[in-house]
């Protein structure tokens, strides 16, 4: 057996779909009555055979990507977004593999938008982290996987965390410099739910770990394009707002059954007015590679911050958000009096619990703040 082929069996529980086995997973769709169902959510009037008759038609992940994947996130646009702009997208050679590390706001929408603008501009698909604990049953590995996911793996005790993370660090780094494909992955540890994004340590830690002592050569081989998302209508806000006041006033949130589907199906239903993506390489010249392994790894996740809040379109409902807060007109030239009667309103209709609408000013006010500090 071929070392190319022992690695594909070392990374076989990580990786999308390779060419072998996606017949095998098209198979299993045909045969599935939940899949169907599933897929009537978003395309009501498909029938059985049509399904199947596309489902035939697909012959690897970008097929499947194109067929039921991107007609979604198009929709989604026309009905849920007044304006998606994405830019900086002109500087990213098509020819190279890229690790675009994102500001996390929505479970689908950051990594779906990205894929949608790639597609639209003539870029391949890149491969796209899933958590494992959205992998519920059969059916959702294998329609994650032909949507060119692949897993990580966040369960287990200390020591089988580490070897997930080392695992998964050879497999990004081994799919960028040998497959030679593009990868996306979120900055943290979950969606920023209080509205900070901030690049979590341990994920450039991961990252690291399948480099050499060289920091400043091993972060180049990733060729790091850091995304910066921002929604002028924060999807899913409530809800956010809800499990932060649960975490700090308890200690901890536990997530009902079906959560995340839940706040997936939101995220695309829920009006965001407008969108905006930019795309920045990372610039490893700017980065401090003196000091101790750990102060490294500060200084790479600060300049990682310091691209997502400068390139961070705020929207005037940051500026009104901050207002609120602070009772002051101080950002009053990025809005109307229109405009701020009407984001009150929007308040009122989320919730009537102040501490709740403190909560979501908050979120919304804090990309204001980031972005005094570059």
């Amino acid at each position: 057996m071929s070392g190319e082929n022992n690695i594909e069996i070392s990374f076989k529980d990580i990786a999308p779909y390779s060419e072998k086995e996606i017949h095998a997973a098209l198979q299993f769709l045909k045969g599935s009555p939940d899949f169907k169902d599933g897929l009537r959510y978003f395309y009501p009037d498909y029938s059985d055979a049509l399904i199947e008759r596309k489902l035939e038609k697909c012959n690897s992940c970008a097929d499947f990507q194109v067929t039921f994947i991107e007609p979604i996130i198009s929709n989604l646009i026309k009905k849920s977004i007044n304006t998606f702009k994405i830019t900086g997208l002109d500087v990213i050679n098509k020819k190279d593999s890229h690790l675009y590390l994102s500001n996390h706001r929505d479970i689908f929408l950051d990594s779906g938008l990205l894929q949608y603008s790639l597609y639209h501009h003539g870029y391949d698909f890149t491969e796209i982290s899933l958590g494992d604990n959205l992998i519920v049953n059969p059916l959702i590995e294998r329609v994650a996987k032909l949507n060119n996911m692949y897993t990580v793996f966040r369960k287990g005790n200390k020591l089988e965390k580490l070897d997930n993370a080392k695992n998964l660090s050879a497999y990004l780094r081994y799919a960028l410099t040998q497959k030679k494909v593009s990868a996306w992955i979120a900055h943290g540890n979950g969606r920023a739910k209080d509205g900070n994004d901030q690049t979590f340590p341990g994920l450039i830690r991961m990252l690291m770990m399948s480099g050499t002592s060289d920091y400043k050569k091993s972060l180049s081989e990733l060729n790091i394009v850091v995304e910066s998302v921002s929604y002028q209508y924060e999807p899913c806000v409530l809800e956010k707002a809800v499990e932060c006041h649960i975490k700090e006033t308890t200690g901890s949130y536990t997530k009902y059954k079906g959560e995340n589907v839940e706040h997936i199906l939101k995220g695309i239903e829920q009006y965001k007015g407008n969108v905006s993506l930019h795309l920045e390489k990372l610039n490893v010249e700017y980065i401090d590679f003196c000091g101790t392994p750990k102060e490294i790894i500060a200084n790479i996740t600060a300049e990682i911050d310091r691209v997502v809040y400068s390139n961070y379109q705020l929207y005037n409902t940051n500026y009104m958000a901050l207002d609120v807060l602070e009772n002051t007109n101080k950002y009053s030239a990025f809005y109307t009096e229109t405009d701020l009667n009407s984001f009150k309103t929007y308040l009122k209709k989320l919730t009537e619990e102040n501490h709740l609408q403190k909560r979501i000013l908050q979120l919304y006010a804090q990309p204001v703040l980031n972005k005094e500090k570059c």
